[in-house]
């Protein structure tokens, strides 16, 4: 495998290769890229809501029957009958869940995860060749590209309404003095109430169970019509871009400016490679 620049230049070339397995990209706090076949089936980081998160905090499946389905699922992998033991399949079968909401979240939850990931610069990758990705995941998976350029647009978005993204991501909102709430859409009249002046957006999406993306971006809706107000905090570095330009000819995604580089892939054939990277 070529050393590749970026994240997003590794997750072309592992499409290329018909790669199955994982990414690890460590940094603050970095997370794992789940492929099927080079696509992209589910994203994991500590900076946005799981798939189960985005069910339970929202209010679309109980958490005591979610706890019911994880138990059926485990007792009909122990006892090795007849079915199917995927959870997804057991959520759909207890009618918890319809097959296309759920396929439709955990879609929703790979394109919040890569943004999420993409607001703080990344400081390496390892390759997991044959892992195994979650169960909730998003069949048959993303293409890298569109991902890509999806977190590239949010990124662009975002800074267009607000400005600085770490000043959004840290900012500690709580409503202003007047507020007219009958003018608000649902999820913008949840993020308003959510916003007590001690949560960020992260903390209110993992609230009430919706995307980072979406939060921050009501939050700054909400400002430009003067219904929040914050402290900003007294220094706050301006996060890095790091998602992918418009792909070149040969269709590649590329970034700007100097970038580490991935070491290749260890000759006793461990089954890992490692690198650096941005994503």
């Amino acid at each position: 495998m070529n050393a590749a620049r970026n994240v997003p230049a590794l997750l072309a070339q592992l499409l290329a290769e018909d790669f199955t397995g994982a990414v690890e990209v460590s940094g603050a706090p970095g997370g794992t890229i789940h492929l099927r076949r080079g696509l992209v089936v589910a994203v994991d980081t500590p900076n946005a809501p799981s798939v189960e998160t985005l069910l339970i905090r929202s209010g679309r499946v109980d958490e005591d029957k979610w706890a019911a389905a994880v138990s059926r699922r485990a007792a009909v992998v122990a006892e090795g009958a007849d079915g199917d033991g995927n959870l997804n399949s057991v959520l759909t079968d207890l009618g918890l869940i319809g097959h296309g909401e759920l396929e439709a979240v955990c879609i929703a939850a790979v394109y919040d995860a890569a943004f999420a990931m993409a607001l703080n610069p990344a400081e390496g990758w390892t390759v997991h060749e044959g892992s195994v990705p979650p169960e909730l995941a998003a069949w048959p998976g993303e293409s890298p590209r569109t991902l890509a350029d999806e977190t590239a647009r949010r990124i662009a978005a975002l800074t267009r309404s607000w400005g600085s993204l770490a000043e959004l991501a840290a900012a500690r909102c709580r409503p202003a003095t007047r507020v007219e709430p009958g003018a608000l859409t649902a999820r913008q009249q949840a993020v308003l109430l959510a916003a007590n002046g001690r949560r960020t957006p992260r903390d209110i999406a993992f609230f009430l169970g919706c995307g980072v993306y979406a939060a921050m971006l009501d939050i700054a809706r909400l400002r430009a019509r003067r219904l929040v107000e914050w402290e900003a905090p007294r220094a706050v570095a301006a996060l890095p871009i790091t998602a992918r330009r418009a792909a070149p000819a040969e269709g590649r995604p590329e970034s700007r400016g100097e970038l580490p580089r991935r070491v290749p892939r260890d000759p006793s054939g461990s089954g890992t490679a490692s690198g650096r990277a941005s994503l």
